[in-house]
C-alpha cells in the first residue's frame, strides 16, 4: 500500500491509485456494471448524452476522502471518474468503448 502514496508523505492517494481504488469500489456492485451494460450503445446515439451516475453512498471513506481532497481541482475530479468508469466499459467491449463511447462519457456524483 505504501507505493501507493505519493512523495509529499501526506498521506494522499496519488491521482492514479485514486482511479484504481474507485474503480476497485464501483466492481464490488454489479449495479455499476449493469449501468455500463445498459449505457455502451446509448451514449452515441442518445441525445442528450446520458450520464454515468455513482452514488456518493456507495463510495468507501478512502475514495470520499481523496475526492473531497481534490474537489476544487475539476480536471482531476472529472479524470478520475472518467478513468474509473472507463475501465468498466473497457471490460463490456473495449474496442467499441475506445472509438464510440470514451469521447462523449459523462460520469457524475449523485447524493
Amino acid at each position: 500500500m505504501s507505493e501507493l502514496k505519493n512523495l509529499r508523505g501526506s498521506g494522499e492517494l496519488t491521482i492514479e491509485a485514486t482511479v484504481e481504488e474507485l474503480y476497485l469500489c464501483l466492481m464490488k456492485l454489479h449495479s455499476y456494471e449493469k449501468q455500463a451494460n445498459e449505457l455502451m450503445y446509448r451514449i452515441p446515439i442518445y441525445r442528450p448524452t446520458p450520464f454515468f451516475e455513482i452514488k456518493i453512498s456507495d463510495l468507501n471513506e478512502q475514495v470520499k476522502k481523496e475526492l473531497d481532497a481534490r474537489w476544487a481541482y475539476k480536471n482531476e475530479i472529472d479524470y478520475i471518474l472518467k478513468e474509473a468508469v472507463g475501465r468498466i466499459f473497457r471490460n463490456i467491449n473495449e474496442r467499441y468503448f475506445l472509438l464510440s463511447v470514451k469521447p462523449l462519457l459523462q460520469v457524475r456524483l449523485v447524493p
